[in-house]
């Protein structure tokens, strides 16, 4: 049997279906992260191992937990996470047990924008032309070398924060004019075209399955976090993915962002974010061959039937419970709360009703965030 340590420090919410996938696929499932997180509300894991509050130490203590054990797979499933432990090891051996790349040149874009879209320029990946700005000395370069519009990124930002688009030198300008030195921007030339989401699972380079999806409903604006997305079939993307997992090195969960060109119809990579997301876990409601299987695979040593998971129909639009009803809920989306209540498109398919401890959570915190939040706030407990 197969062993796996899932790992969150910042609990984040996307951890907490993980373990399903690796218990589906017949691992055995050891937890690490803080009491009461995110991760910890599931039913699919075998040992839970507490971390400490302080980041240092919880690093400290997941190291010696990852040397002094033989854990087929190690997923930290937090960006912030990742780029702290990647800067804290320095053994290239633990290294590769423990992050999710196993060419440790490619380290530097574990988590940063930039060391990313280096990597690919050294790498002859297509990505679109970008340039880091750290001081004013830098802006003479930056608008002499590249295009507008531009879209400007937070070099410290997850999740879409710290993402804006500059049409003009004028509005670079101002965007500018209150950076304090150092704080490493991103500035990349914005490309026209189709936005394609891809989760993808890789296995020491290669790509074993991935999923393509358009997005139909945004947390807030087209930056932050999805609730709602529509699956395809997108067998043309595999030579780029392929292609990406080789050079890289990608061992583990990926989440892939690309922009299909309008006048090119060519991929331009956007963004790889090493872990794995929420929208991972209903994967076996798309395909036969999902991330369940394709771990299966990868424990019996077996090749994996195709990379490019044919689905059970052309589109499968699928929502996210927690974050589509709160969004609906919070922007006032009555069409959205009633899609739930009504199961239009069967989105009952996708309650946790299948893990009743993660149900619980979930109807604990909507409670706390929306309902009880509004009646303090009305009542005036909130000043």
């Amino acid at each position: 049997m197969s062993t796996v340590l899932i790992v969150s420090f910042f609990d984040w919410d996307t951890s907490v279906e993980i373990p399903f996938l690796f218990s589906k696929a017949g691992s055995k499932v050891d937890i690490f992260c803080k009491k009461g997180a995110w991760l910890q509300s599931n039913s699919y894991y075998n040992n839970f191992i507490e971390g400490s509050e302080n980041l240092d130490e919880f690093v400290k203590k997941l190291l010696k937990q990852i040397e002094s054990s033989n854990y087929d797979f190690v997923v930290i499933t937090e960006d912030p996470l990742l780029k702290f432990v990647n800067e804290h090891i320095i053994d290239p051996a633990l290294f590769i047990k423990t992050l999710p790349l196993i060419k440790i040149e490619n380290r530097d874009m574990i988590s940063s924008k930039n060391g990313f879209s280096k990597f690919c320029f050294e790498n002859n990946v297509l990505t679109p032309k970008s340039d880091s700005y750290n001081s004013k000395a830098d802006y003479q370069r930056i608008i002499e070398t590249l295009n507008f519009p531009l879209i400007q990124k937070s070099e410290s930002g997850w999740g879409g924060m710290g993402i804006s688009i500059i049409q003009n030198e004028l509005a670079l300008q101002k965007a500018l004019e209150n950076q304090i030195d150092d704080q490493n921007l991103m500035l990349q030339e914005f490309i026209e075209g189709e936005e394609v989401g891809v989760e993808a699972l890789y296995y020491k380079g290669k790509l074993i399955v991935y999923f393509c999806a358009k997005v139909l409903s945004y947390t807030t604006d087209k930056f932050s976090f999805s609730t709602r997305r529509v699956y395809y079939n997108n067998p043309e993307i595999e030579i780029y993915l392929t292609q990406l997992g080789e050079k890289t090195g990608a061992n583990g969960f990926a989440s892939v962002t690309y922009i299909k060109e309008n006048s090119t119809s060519k991929y331009f990579v956007i963004e790889m974010d090493l872990r794995p997301n929420s929208w991972m876990a209903y994967s076996q409601y798309f395909s036969a061959n999902n991330f369940i299987t394709a771990i299966k695979s990868i424990n019996s040593k077996k090749e994996f039937e195709n990379p490019c998971a044919v689905l059970f129909k052309n589109e499968i639009e699928i929502g996210l419970f927690y974050k589509d009803i709160y969004r609906a809920i919070y922007s006032k989306d009555i069409k959205g709360v009633f899609r739930w209540i009504f199961n239009q498109n069967n989105y009952w398919k996708f309650l946790p009703f299948h893990d009743f401890k993660l149900t619980k959570r979930i109807i604990s915190q909507l409670w706390a965030e929306t309902v009880l939040f509004k009646w303090r706030k009305w009542t005036g407990y909130y000043k």
